[in-house]
């Protein structure tokens, strides 16, 4: 069986010569012996020229008798009838073999933004809004992934010769098994092993709870909801929103969006235009923030420049290089700018050492007392019980003292002005607040005057340095100096 393989190479003959008084005929084979060429040249001293049976029987000789074009043999006989010379006829072609197809990995989770959007393309006469196409490969633990299809084992083919040529199996695909999935005893399926998302790239299939959009979140991605680490290398367009439960990364922009994660969050840039909404459990970095409504239960800090936005958080807000400029800010932690207002006395409001939910916890508590005391007083008398109204206020007032009394250990009411504040930048510190009647220049730390009310500006130190602990010391400097005027008006007296 072996002798009758083709082996590349291993072919002694390629060429074959037949010499006659007549005509010198020859056959010539490709390096592959899948084609073969005939050459014929009639004596130029006469002589019978090329039969049809002489053909046969060399043909038969060098075993060229597979695959004959019989076309090419009548151009042949008929050159050599007319004694015409014959170069580089095709004679014989073999039968090529058929490789492999390589092995495959094929997914057997579904798309759901294809699904989705093949549902959304039925339903014509229903409002539907097309940025609900969220696509995640979901799975849970013991679904199947993937089918791993092994590779074909490819056709022979057969030389002009009549010899075989082996074909060329595919190559197997190449599988790395990742985190939270497992391999079939048979080496053929891919299961779960946890809930989560399918990630499969570079040979590599893993279950994560990290989700990637390569480029923007538009209508081809749609609104993202997924529970876990969303990163997206490009923008989020208008109208989007993105919610994760671990913690967003957006290496764009953001437009007029609602972006939501209980992790931090991080991006270049956001317009919000007055109407694009952060929600962070964490903390947020960004290069800038332009006219955004954010609450976040961390830090807030950009690169460059915050404007015209309304931010509350539990943490710092800081802007490295630029101003804080416009709009409205909370801060529970303390705040740090490069300016803080504008020349142009853009109404800006900063609060810092206060927890916002708390003012708005007493802010509802106020507006709870006006409303039971203007319906008592508007009440015809004896239509309400003074007792029950009594309670009712006596409860709000419990409640309110409840929420003043809280003691939160990150409250820091200090403002850091690195270069430049601004005249009419309404500035608040706990209990105290204030208008800029006059810019200063910085750098500055503004913190709360215990002793003689209103603000205190001192030179900056970090927002590490807590402004209580810097005011004790202004307290005890101050106690100090009344003991020493108490003491000499004592030895005066004497």
């Amino acid at each position: 069986m072996a002798d009758n393989l083709f082996i590349k190479g291993a072919e002694t003959a390629s060429r074959f010569e037949v010499k006659r008084q007549g005509y010198t005929l020859a056959f010539e084979l490709s390096t592959d012996a899948l084609e073969c060429l005939c050459f014929y040249e009639p004596s130029t001293l006469g002589g019978t020229p090329l039969t049809n049976s002489e053909l046969q029987e060399n043909l038969t000789k060098y075993g060229l008798k597979a695959w004959i074009i019989e076309e090419a043999v009548t151009t042949l006989l008929n050159s050599a009838a007319s004694a015409k010379a014959v170069s580089c006829l095709l004679l014989s072609r073999g039968i090529p073999m058929t490789p492999g197809e390589d092995g495959q990995i094929v997914l057997d989770v579904s798309d759901d933004l294809e699904e989705t959007a093949a549902e959304m393309k039925e339903e014509l006469a229903q409002i539907v809004d097309f940025r609900h196409v969220q696509s995640f490969l979901n799975v849970d633990a013991g679904d199947l992934i993937a089918t791993i299809i092994p590779p074909g084992t490819g056709e022979p083919g057969r030389t002009v010769t009549g010899k075989i040529i082996p074909p060329q199996p595919g190559t197997p695909a190449k599988l790395i098994i990742g985190q939270n999935v497992r391999l079939s005893d048979d080496e053929r399926s891919v299961f779960a092993e946890a809930s989560g998302r399918v990630c499969f790239r570079d040979n590599s299939i893993s279950v994560e709870d990290i989700y990637e959009i390569d480029g923007d979140v538009d209508f081809k991605v749609g609104n993202i909801f997924f529970k876990g680490y969303v990163e997206v290398k490009g923008d989020v367009l208008d109208g989007f929103f993105v919610k994760a439960t671990k913690g967003i990364k957006i290496k764009g922009n953001v437009g007029v969006c609602t972006i939501e994660s209980d992790g931090d969050i991080s991006f270049c840039g956001m317009n919000g235009q007055g109407t694009g909404v952060i929600n962070c459990g964490g903390s947020i970095s960004a290069n800038f923030i332009y006219d955004s409504l954010i609450e976040c239960a961390g830090d807030v800090k950009a690169e460059v420049e915050i404007r015209c936005s309304q931010i509350k958080c539990l943490g710092v807000i800081s802007v490295n290089k630029g101003g804080l400029t416009g709009g409205e800010y909370f801060a529970l932690a303390g705040i740090e700018c490069g300016n803080l207002g504008s020349v142009t006395s853009l109404r800006t409001r900063v609060v810092a050492g206060v927890h916002y939910g708390d003012l708005e916890e007493l802010n509802c508590l106020f507006n709870e007392l006006k409303l039971l005391i203007a319906g008592f007083s508007e009440a015809p008398k004896g239509t309400i019980d003074v007792k029950e109204f009594a309670q009712k206020r006596a409860s709000i007032t419990v409640r309110t003292q409840e929420v003043r009394s809280r003691v939160h250990e990150d409250c820091n009411p200090k403002i850091n002005v690195k270069k430049m504040l601004y005249e009419g930048v309404n500035i608040t510190l706990g209990i105290i607040s204030d208008t800029i009647a006059e810019a200063r220049k910085g750098p500055v730390s503004i913190i709360e005057n215990t002793i003689e009310g209103g603000l205190r500006y001192i030179g900056m130190t970090p927002l590490s340095f807590k402004a209580q602990a810097i005011e004790q010391t202004f307290i005890q400097q101050h106690e100090n100096d009344l003991k020493k005027m108490n003491a000499a008006r004592t030895g005066d007296g004497l």
